[in-house]
């Protein structure tokens, strides 16, 4: 069985990440005033970790969110 960071790994595989403030590049052509851009299996381990922990705690929000609109 896989674990939840080979998953989530496997998942933003391919996606393209700004090398200063980890943003996705999402046709943009710079950021932060440079055009460096990696895939995210190319960033270190930490970088990673940092971006797959923005991604749990946006889907917890998210969940809350709903269960607030839901009246929960």
């Amino acid at each position: 069985m896989k674990s939840a960071f080979e998953m989530y790994r496997e998942e933003f595989q391919g996606i393209e990440y700004c090398c200063y403030c980890l943003e996705t590049k999402d046709g943009k052509h710079s950021c932060c005033s440079e055009n460096h851009f990696v895939p995210f299996e190319d960033l270190d381990t930490a970088d990673q970790m940092h971006i797959i922990d923005g991604e749990i705690a946006l889907a917890a929000w998210q969940a809350e969110q709903q269960g607030v609109r839901h009246g929960r």
